[in-house]
């Protein structure tokens, strides 16, 4: 049996979204959905918040039924998807990066998971993606319009090879256009900004003019360009040009962010999770993965 679509869930509405998300992912993948509560007490409880009883079983009895009531809603929008459920004892970081080792996509929301008030937004979002050993979709924005391009945000070096292999899966499971995205920093011009990505931008992506070599050769029925996008940063830059072609996914890698030079894992990475007008996947390196 192949390996399942994880989706994280805390029955908040950013929750919801992410488990409507991976059922279509898992719909177009054929594989089952797997939704995962992370059940645990904080050790610190700001003075606004009651307390859970780690020796009462009403809290989980309460979120085990939310669980299997969530999935048979989904069942009912989707009668022949396979949907189980997981309650697991921990932290929602720590549950969701144990659950994506066998898990083909790890799925979650914006906002912390976890249910727990004081979480700050996007932390659990962001320790995924920074850990998980699959790609992870951290679910943003209204759901994209059918057809709506995938946007790949690369520069062509080895750590984005993994990040432009699910950017071209993602584009041929949907049937829409691939965009690649270079970045072209502030005060650049469009020719030294190209060459900053050559050789190695072509030979990743695919360039028709020397035969479509690198990850595009192996999946001809997807059309793709290429795209300089300007900005200050890479997240400004990306963020914008997610919003003006109304992208439905925006593919990045979780080490340097699809291979921008000097690009770490942090401010970066939570912007375009905060900010990002669509889904935002983070890709892991083949690496962390094996």
């Amino acid at each position: 049996m192949s390996a399942p679509v994880v989706v994280g869930f805390d029955g908040s509405a950013s929750a919801r979204s992410a488990v409507r998300h991976g059922a279509r992912e898992a719909l177009r993948r054929g594989c089952g959905l797997r939704i995962v509560h992370a059940f645990g007490w904080p050790v610190i409880l700001p003075p606004f918040h009651a307390p859970y009883d780690q020796y009462d079983l009403g809290a989980r009895a309460a979120m085990l039924d939310l669980l299997a009531q969530t999935a048979r809603e989904v069942q009912v929008d989707h009668p022949g998807l396979s949907v189980t459920t997981r309650l697991i004892d921990g932290s929602p970081g720590g549950v969701l990066v144990g659950a994506s080792r066998d898990a083909q996509l790890l799925v979650v929301g914006h906002l912390g998971l976890g249910g727990f008030a004081g979480l700050l937004v996007g932390s659990v979002a962001v320790q995924a993606a920074a850990h998980a050993r699959c790609p992870v979709v951290v679910v943003r924005g209204d759901r994209p319009p059918d057809g709506a391009p995938v946007v790949l945000g690369t520069d062509g070096s080895p750590g984005a090879n993994r990040a432009a292999e699910a950017a071209f899966t993602q584009a041929q499971l949907r049937d829409v256009e691939l965009i690649l995205a270079h970045h072209q920093p502030a005060r650049t011009q469009a020719a030294d900004a190209i060459a900053t990505g050559s050789p190695g931008f072509w030979a990743t992506v695919g360039d028709p003019a020397a035969g479509a070599l690198g990850v595009g050769a192996r999946y001809p029925d997807v059309k793709y360009r290429t795209e300089l996008v300007p900005g200050d940063s890479v997240a400004s830059a990306l963020i914008a040009f997610g919003r003006r072609t109304s992208a439905g996914l925006l593919v990045v890698g979780s080490r340097g962010l699809g291979g921008f030079r000097g690009l770490l894992m942090g401010s970066t990475s939570r912007s375009l999770i905060e900010h990002s007008p669509c889904p935002v996947m983070v890709v892991p390196p083949a690496h962390d993965v094996d």
